[in-house]
């Protein structure tokens, strides 16, 4: 009989992660102690305590000193993060994400107008008219990002929402070309006013055609950057705004921890909420 294969930490750290997921999706949920999991795997402590930590650092779950190990709430900004990275390795252009976005966020605003809570529709709301009283560049772009980050959770679709957070950092570098030039502004702005009420009525063929225009009529006026690596050219756009050494990742990092509404108006914004 061979003798039993000694357990690594990632064999460990994929048996601790069945158990996260054995316990669904509720955030809370407290999995069994580290001496009740290292008799149960025939470990030490501390080799339960390393594996854990895997699970702690890709926000499986987190830790409390004396209270024991959680299930984290599922955050579709951190399960999208790693493809940033490797978009950006991509260079990825202007063409390349306005094709992109027209696959996903038409068909997901079409959705939105059957699905949406009243809360959620308010929340949307606030965002338009925010957007359209901004006057600086960076403040219209967070808000104009808020718009389409609220219409992507409308479906209460985890997997449109998380494809959706994945392309966020260059939505956000793709509005430093556009909300920076006048024309593009002039020819895309209307239609978040026409796709709000789109959704608001209900009507779901007129949301995604009013959500399908709006990308549409900014890219008939990109010019030469619509093949141009969109990296580089928001990296020039935000050298206009703040200087040559400003940083694209910490304001990138900045507009991305949430859309800039109340926590109320986004906690209440959830599947369920009644209509």
């Amino acid at each position: 009989m061979e003798p039993r294969r000694q357990l690594t930490r990632s064999d460990i750290a994929e048996r601790l992660e069945a158990e996260v997921h054995a316990l669904g999706s509720t955030a809370g949920a407290k999995l069994p102690s580290e001496r009740d999991l290292a008799q149960r795997l025939g470990v030490s402590r501390p080799l339960i305590r390393e594996a854990m930590q895997s699970l702690v650092e890709r926000g499986l779950v987190e830790v409390s000193p004396g209270r024991g190990a959680f299930v984290r709430a599922a955050s579709t900004t951190e399960a999208a993060r790693p493809l940033g990275s490797h978009y950006r390795r991509q260079h990825i252009t202007f063409r390349n994400l306005i094709e992109v976005r027209a696959m996903i966020e038409p068909p997901a605003a079409r959705l939105a107008a059957s699905r949406a809570t009243d809360t959620e529709i308010e929340a949307l709301r606030e965002a338009v008219e925010r957007n359209d009283a901004s006057k600086v560049v960076l403040e219209r772009a967070r808000w104009d990002l808020a718009i389409h980050r609220i219409v992507s959770r409308m479906p209460h679709n985890p997997m449109i929402e998380t494809t959706f957070e994945s392309i966020v950092p260059l939505i956000f570098e793709l509005m430093l070309r556009s909300l920076s030039d006048r024309t593009v502004v002039a020819a895309s702005a209307p239609y978040h006013r026409a796709l709000y009420e789109a959704i608001r009525d209900r009507r779901p063929e007129d949301a995604y055609d009013a959500m399908l225009a709006h990308h549409e009529s900014g890219r008939l006026v990109y010019d030469a950057d619509l093949d141009s690596s969109i990296h580089e050219v928001a990296q020039r756009e935000l050298a206009k705004l703040l200087g040559p050494s400003a940083s694209m990742e910490r304001i990138v990092s900045e507009v991305l921890r949430e859309p800039p509404l109340a926590a109320s108006v986004l906690a209440e914004a959830a599947p369920g909420t009644s209509q």
